[in-house]
């Protein structure tokens, strides 16, 4: 993503955020389905659920929850992750650098909305190598789940933008629970202040977001 982009991006969410529009709050997951289910209801078509929020703060349990009582599919973030030949610091250096918007606009959001098959590819990170290409079950609502879903590129397509937030003893209890030390520290080297210069970039939660707020439950 160009700087250029980036500016004019980021400008958009600073005026939606500015709009004083009221930012909605939940916590429970049967309230977010109420959500989702008012937005079905009153709305044609596929349904495109975000769920953005920092590491282990439950995005990923939410999602699976939210899917097993809709029905719906869950696409992660994690599957779109730039290769590692693309992570130089001119683009990590761009908040939400990290994630290849446009293959997951190409591959999932856009085919998604238009109402046609969802065929893509998902990213080994530890291979660094895309996986054969899978095809989405046939159903209504698709949840996507993972840091940078609120980038504009995708954030367009959400019909229900959601945003998890947990308290970071919380999250920190969770990444030493299940990271290894090495993992854990690149956690704090690397990836959360990339998530965190993500989330000020795009003045993120905004008053758009469903704000799922939570406490101690299991990531």
């Amino acid at each position: 993503m160009a700087g250029k982009d980036f500016d004019r991006e980021s400008m958009l969410h600073r005026e939606a955020q500015e709009s004083g529009k009221r930012q909605e709050t939940v916590r429970s997951v049967f309230q977010a389905v109420e959500i989702i289910g008012r937005t079905a209801g009153r709305q044609p078509g596929r349904i495109l659920v975000t769920i953005d929020g920092p590491c282990a703060s439950g995005k990923t349990t939410l999602a699976e929850k939210l899917a097993a009582i809709l029905d719906a599919a869950v696409v992660h973030t994690d599957d779109f992750v730039i290769p590692h030949a693309q992570k130089t610091p001119e683009r990590l250096a761009v908040p939400g650098g990290n994630c290849d918007a446009d293959r997951l606009v190409r591959e999932v959001a856009a085919p998604w909305k238009q109402g046609d098959p969802v065929i893509y590819r998902k990213y080994d990170f530890r291979k660094d190598r895309l996986l054969p290409a899978e095809k989405l079950p046939d159903c209504r609502i698709l949840i996507l789940e993972g840091s940078y879903c609120s980038l504009p590129a995708i954030r367009i397509y959400a019909d229900v933008p959601m945003f998890v937030k947990t308290p970071w003893k919380t999250r920190l209890e969770r990444l030493e629970r299940r990271e290894s030390a090495q993992s854990l520290q690149m956690f704090h080297d690397r990836w959360i202040p990339l998530e965190d210069r993500y989330f000020e970039a795009f003045g993120l939660p905004d008053g758009e977001c469903i704000l799922y707020e939570q406490g101690g439950e299991a990531d």
